[in-house]
């Protein structure tokens, strides 16, 4: 079953608690804080792999966890670190937010995101001995992770697109070409999901797509609309392909359905409108007299330079001709498009992903008024209540102190609250004072 779309949900392991532990010595009066360290959270990261080719494995799976960081325990002993989970997607998905915004795009086997940080590990108590504080009965809570929804989106990676209007031969030509076997049958719209088959000649290879037909107004949704035209975005060439029965049967000329068809490309995106093309018209054995044929090909080279190629997908007719064309500019693109690659790999461009870290800038604070009530919105901030046992009174002196340190009242009071007023930072609910 072919999926080119799919939603999960993910969440990052949370962090393991530290542990509030003491080391009683000989005498039983002195004690020592000995409570390790919780351990981190794993990751969440999507690695995109040749090995699959459709989404259809996050059909009845959507949520995605990863392992939580045990608790620390006595005698400074940390908590092990929770296990990544890696989920495999195809090659050629792009990975969206709820927005519909694009995040990344895995457009190459290997390329990795690492989408959602596991939660840290809450220190214990024998990290807060100092001289001020020398026996801590406090430890930190792990850090929790939220759940994320993503939104996943296949395009195919192929060489060449076949594109054109339902039933005009794509399905056969891929055939043909190819040792792929899609649904052939005289109707539209018997393609309802993408064909891909390689082809061979010589000593090359390369990827055809065949695609469901565009219908006018496809580039709006129309038909399969957008859901066909997304998957050629990434091929190299895309082959219009013209059905000259057209000409006998409906009297309309190739010329007005190749206007069509580029002008669909263009309305959906000027990139994939700029592709390099090659037209095939396609059905010639129906057509006895060659000459309309000829007229037909003139007439379209008076509105492009692109390589004109009269073929017949069901006899076999110009088939050889026409791979022979295919493959040589599929070879001269890849060619000019391994050397960018090339040049991407020696500036030391990774294809690795990953999520910055949260810093206490100012710039970073956000306040939110609601009516007497100043809410505080800044990751760091959040994250350093939330890991504070707000039930333990030593705990909450603790951060009371931290806070003051870092200036955060002072900080709060040049973006214009006053003091006596009530500042909310997560859980944590205080007054502004001096």
């Amino acid at each position: 079953m072919f999926l080119d779309e799919a939603k999960i949900n993910i969440k990052a392991g949370n962090g393991g608690s530290g542990s509030a532990s003491f080391f009683l010595l000989k005498d039983r009066v002195k004690k020592i804080a000995c409570g390790g360290n919780g351990g981190k959270g794993g990751d969440v990261i999507i690695e995109a792999t040749q090995n699959l080719s459709t989404l259809y494995c996050f059909k009845d799976k959507v949520h995605y966890k990863a392992q939580d960081g045990q608790r620390g325990s006595s005698n400074k002993k940390a908590g092990r670190s929770g296990e990544d989970l890696y989920i495999k997607v195809p090659a050629g998905t792009i990975v969206k937010n709820q927005k519909g915004e694009t995040l990344f795009d895995l457009d190459d086997a290997g390329a990795k995101i690492l989408i959602a940080r596991g939660g840290r590990g809450g220190r214990g108590n024998a990290s807060f001995v100092s001289q001020r504080l020398k026996f801590p009965s406090f430890a930190e809570k792990g850090e929790e992770t939220e759940e994320i929804w993503l939104n996943l989106e296949l395009r195919l990676i192929a060489d060449v697109a076949l594109a054109g209007f339902p039933n005009a031969g794509k399905s056969t030509l891929i055939s043909m070409i190819s040792k792929a076997k899609p649904k052939i049958a005289d109707y539209p719209f018997t393609t309802l999901s993408p064909n891909l088959g390689v082809v061979y000649y010589e000593n090359e290879s390369f990827v055809v797509a065949d695609v469901p037909g565009l219908i006018k107004g496809a580039h709006l949704g129309a038909g399969l609309g957008d859901k066909f035209l997304r998957h050629i975005m990434r091929t190299i060439i895309i082959v219009l392909v013209l059905d000259c029965r057209q000409l006998i049967e409906d009297k309309k000329s190739l010329s007005e359905t190749f206007k069509e068809l580029r002008d669909e490309l263009m309305q959906y995106n000027q990139s994939l409108y700029e592709k390099k093309y090659i037209i095939a018209i396609n059905k010639i054995d129906l057509i006895s007299d060659k000459k309309i044929i000829n007229k037909a090909k003139k007439e379209l080279l008076k509105l492009t330079d692109a390589e004109i190629i009269p073929v017949s997908a069901q006899t076999g007719e110009n088939i050889n001709d026409f791979i022979k064309i295919l493959s040589g500019k599929v070879k001269f693109e890849k060619s000019i498009l391994a050397k960018e690659k090339e040049l991407q790999e020696q500036s030391g461009n990774i294809r690795v992903y990953t999520l910055n870290e949260d810093t206490p800038k100012e710039e970073n604070i956000k306040i939110i008024t609601r009516g007497n009530e100043y809410f505080v919105e800044n990751k760091y901030l959040e994250r350093i209540v939330a890991m504070t046992d707000l039930e333990n009174r030593e705990a909450l002196d603790y951060l009371k102190n931290k806070l003051k340190k870092m200036g955060i009242g002072d900080k709060l009071k040049k973006m214009g609250i006053k003091e006596g007023s009530t500042v909310i930072i997560g859980k944590l609910v205080f007054e502004l004072v001096d």
